[in-house]
């Protein structure tokens, strides 16, 4: 299992593919790489594709202790370093947007590319879920029956929560392999409060595209909008599907990624 000191950690990682460019992607709260099902295989066919799992979660370490954004972001800055990655493209999704983005603003020399999905730039102005949604994303691993199906709607669309069994049966499956702890939840949970790069998105030249899910109800995709109008010639795409909208529709959102960094060298 290849893992890599960084800083404070031992990440764990894999490497996927390869060929002239090479694409990093950090998924979001609570998750691990395992999650990239829809992903890895695909995109490894165009690009050494790296994927690792955040602080807190997964196979890398799990201190107890407070997490922020730019901590993480210089984890994936730290990994690369170890792996001679000088330049890649940079997808992150949900919290790994946010990573993202404060890897961006202060590793831009670092990126030919930056994708953002299902995310936010934090702070008092974003447009926040309902309260009951957060409520049940916060009960995590044990939730309640009713928290349970609001779990689902804050994840996948109504339609494939109706008419896709297999699809959601395969998820959770994937999902429950190296669940994060309680208290790494929360700290990267708290991690999400503490984030707010609005007043600095502006400084970004990267090529950037945004995206989301035009059904998502725990990052609504209003704020993708508002997260594009802030970086200078962002590109902003909305996709069908909930928050994982990108696990749901793959043959629309995978192409999306290898055009975009491909047309970014």
């Amino acid at each position: 299992m290849p893992k890599q000191r960084v800083g404070d950690i031992d990440i764990y990682y894999e490497v996927h593919g390869s060929g002239p460019q090479t694409l990093v992607m950090v998924r979001g709260l609570g998750s691990n790489l395992c999650a990239w099902y829809e992903q890895t295989p695909v995109l490894a066919r165009h690009f050494r594709t790296v994927v690792f799992d955040n602080r807190g979660a997964g196979r890398t370490d799990k201190p107890d202790a407070p997490y922020s954004m730019r901590q993480m972001a210089a984890d994936a800055a730290g990994l690369m370093d170890a792996l001679a990655i000088d330049r890649a493209a940079l997808l992150g999704i949900s919290m790994g947007g946010m990573i993202a983005q404060e890897f961006a603003l202060n590793y831009p020399e670092r990126l030919s590319a930056l994708i953002l999905g299902c995310t936010n730039f934090g702070g008092p102005t974003v447009v926040q879920a309902d309260p009951e949604i957060i409520s049940a994303v916060m009960a995590g691993a044990n939730p309640t029956p009713e928290q349970r199906r609001l779990q689902l709607l804050a994840s996948f669309s109504d339609a494939s929560i109706e008419g896709r069994p297999e699809f959601l049966v395969r998820d959770e499956e994937i999902r429950k392999l190296y669940p994060i702890p309680p208290f790494a939840f929360m700290r990267q949970t708290q991690a999400i409060t503490g984030h707010d790069t609005g007043a600095r998105l502006g400084t970004i030249k990267i090529p950037t595209l945004v995206m989301a899910g035009r059904d998502d109800v725990l990052v609504p995709p209003a704020n993708a909008k508002m997260l594009a109008e802030k970086i200078p010639g962002a590109i902003l795409k909305e996709l069908p599907g909930g928050h994982l909208f990108f696990t749901e529709f793959p043959e629309l959102f995978n192409p999306l990624v290898i055009d975009f960094v491909r047309s970014h060298p």
